[in-house]
C-alpha cells in the first residue's frame, strides 16, 4: 500500500548499484531543465526563452564509519575509477514512486571537526534520463 500523508524523509534511502549508501542522513533529488535565448528586437525590452536539455542529480550527506558500505574512501574511488553507477531513490514501499538512472558521482567531501561526528557529504549527477516508476 502507497504511503499516506505528509512523506517522512527517513523512508527515502539511496542505493547505488543495488546496495543503500549506508549511515546517510539527508538527500536531495534535483530535476531541471536549462532554458536557451530566444529574444529578438520584438521581445519589447523582455527576455524571451526557450526549452533547452533537462538534468538531474542527488546530493547527498551522512555520518562518516569506515566499516560502513559506501564510505567516504569507496565513494572516493568512484571519482578516482571515474565509474558509472545506476541510482536508485527509493522509498521501497509498495505503490510509491521510485526514481533511477545512470550517473556519476562528482564530488565528495569528509569533515572530521573536533569532538564531532565525522561527516560526509557528496553529489551524483546523472546521465541520460531519470525515469520514474512506481514500487510493485
Amino acid at each position: 500500500m502507497a504511503t499516506t500523508g505528509k512523506l517522512n524523509g527517513t523512508i527515502m534511502i539511496l542505493y547505488v548499484d543495488g546496495t543503500a549508501i549506508s549511515s546517510t542522513t539527508s538527500h536531495s533529488l534535483s530535476y531541471e531543465m536549462a532554458t536557451r535565448d530566444a529574444t529578438t528586437k520584438d521581445s519589447g525590452g523582455y527576455e524571451e526563452v526557450l526549452e533547452s536539455t533537462r538534468s538531474w542529480g542527488i546530493d547527498f550527506d551522512g555520518m562518516e564509519a569506515f566499516n560502513d558500505t559506501y564510505s567516504y574512501e569507496e565513494l572516493r574511488s568512484l571519482i578516482s575509477q571515474r565509474s558509472q553507477v545506476t541510482l536508485l531513490f527509493s522509498s521501497q514501499v509498495s505503490g510509491d514512486p521510485q526514481w533511477s538512472g545512470k550517473a556519476y558521482l562528482t564530488s565528495v567531501s569528509l569533515e572530521a571537526p573536533l569532538e564531532e561526528t565525522a561527516t560526509y557529504s557528496g553529489s551524483f549527477k546523472g546521465t541520460g534520463s531519470l525515469t520514474a516508476t512506481v514500487i510493485t
